[in-house]
């Protein structure tokens, strides 16, 4: 009777989301918190989607005025909202944006920050250099496999391949892979980075492609990256890594407000890099540099919670850029460029405790660990934990509630929408487990 019950609130529920709900009929917060993410996300939509068209022109700038961010983050709110419902009309709009992502990456298979096309269907191209920063196309690949996942259709996969070969193509010898390409002759973009993501992501991409495929080449690709890990790490007492290496190994300037030095960001995300390249390969050799790194990162620590992004090589002493115009770099935080995070947490705390779950769990525990879905208490406690939020931002003053009306920047609509749907994925979840 009881998983009788529960299934018949469930289909209830979900007709009122797929549907909606008569005016002035009683809601519970469920309900209410479909709902309000219907109209919001129908809201944010209609500009940019007229008869199933994409205009790049009609969408807006996600975070920063880079084109390419735009679908991504559209199609993450569409399948935010998808998982959310089960709304065919999101499906589709999801599918919308991923033709829109296979048709906007360059010829070669990669991505610039600016899109092939101006709109889906259009003759007329934009071709650019190839970007590797800030996860661009991990970004867009990412949503391809997700929408591969969903509707079996093989062309969302062949267009992520396409990708991850031209990754491999661009892949220095080294392991590495630079700024962008084709690489600038004499100019620091062509170096060996980690900054902005660039071989992290491009590692985290053949992974996700290696597990998708089982493609070797992927895998090989993979390890190549994580010998230059190895290899490049610094020296005692500042074993951590740059954001950008001369060809000698040493740190090298980007930006004239990144100087060449050992940096704390990297560093944790290389370390957390290296824990995941241990556990898809099981060799071990790519958690040897971890020990020394976090010990360093551990006694490099500039407050509570916090460490700076830039050390001084061989002395540890952190350095700050005093400005965006010209080479001036500091001790202290007397002057400073603003326009660039120069201190905060990067992680490390988190990937410090991951290492530590990993030293007892062993690599077929942490895995396992990782991998297992939350059972019912944990169910509850996430549901309960998201209930004020949900009510705050469905309120007629909160953000989801007044998005209709007044709009709002993508980014945060992203963000509302992921807390909404992840509060009704939960409450379907922990009805399906109790009725069990």
């Amino acid at each position: 009777m009881k998983r009788r019950r529960v299934g018949i609130i469930l289909v209830v529920a979900m007709i009122a989301l797929a549907g909606g709900v008569q005016a002035g009929a009683e809601m519970d917060l469920y309900q209410q918190a479909g709902l309000a993410l219907r109209r919001a996300v129908d809201a944010f939509a209609a500009p940019a989607i007229a008869r199933g068209i994409v205009d790049i022109e009609l969408m807006k700038d996600a975070n920063v005025n880079w084109e390419m961010a735009r679908p991504v983050t559209y199609a993450r709110i569409f399948l935010a909202a998808y998982h959310a419902t089960h709304s065919p009309k999101y499906l589709g709009y999801v599918r919308t944006m991923a033709d829109f992502l296979v048709a906007a990456k360059q010829p070669c298979g990669g991505y610039s920050y600016w899109t092939y096309i101006r709109r889906l269907g259009s003759d007329e191209t934009k071709p650019r250099s190839v970007t590797f920063r800030d996860g661009h196309d991990l970004n867009a690949v990412k949503i391809l496999l997700e929408v591969y996942d969903i509707t079996g259709d093989r062309k969302y996969l062949d267009s992520a391949i396409e990708t991850a070969d031209f990754v491999l193509k661009a892949q220095y010898d080294c392991g590495a892979w630079p700024s962008s390409w084709p690489p600038p002759k004499g100019s620091w973009l062509a170096l060996p980075m980690f900054n902005d993501l660039v071989t992290i992501s491009q590692t985290r991409l053949l992974m996700l492609m290696y597990k998708y495929t089982g493609d070797e080449r992927y895998l090989e690709g993979v390890k190549k990256a994580g010998q230059f890990m190895i290899d490049w790490q610094l020296p005692e007492p500042t074993p951590g890594w740059a954001q950008q290496y001369n060809w000698d190994k040493t740190p090298a300037w980007g930006r004239v407000f990144e100087p060449p030095s050992v940096c704390g960001l990297a560093s944790a995300q290389v370390v957390n890099l290296l824990m995941d390249i241990y556990l898809l390969t099981g060799e071990e050799k790519y958690l040897g540099p971890i020990p020394a790194a976090l010990a360093w990162l551990e006694r490099s620590k500039t407050g509570p919670h916090e460490w700076a992004r830039f050390y001084e090589p061989g002395t540890g002493k952190p350095i700050y850029a005093a400005s965006h115009e010209r080479r001036d770099i500091r001790y202290d935080r007397k002057v400073l460029y603003k326009g660039y995070a120069q201190w905060g947490n990067w992680g490390i705390e988190e990937f410090s405790a991951r290492w530590q779950r990993l030293q007892k769990l062993g690599r077929e525990g942490l895995l396992a660990a990782e991998s297992a879905q939350p059972g019912p208490e944990q169910l509850r406690a996430q549901v309960l934990a998201l209930e004020p939020v949900v009510k705050e931002l469905i309120a007629d003053s909160g953000f989801i509630g007044r998005y209709p009306k007044e709009g709002g920047s993508p980014a945060r609509l992203l963000s509302a929408v992921r807390q909404l749907s992840r509060y009704l994925q939960a409450v379907r979840k922990l009805a399906e487990v109790e009725a069990r």
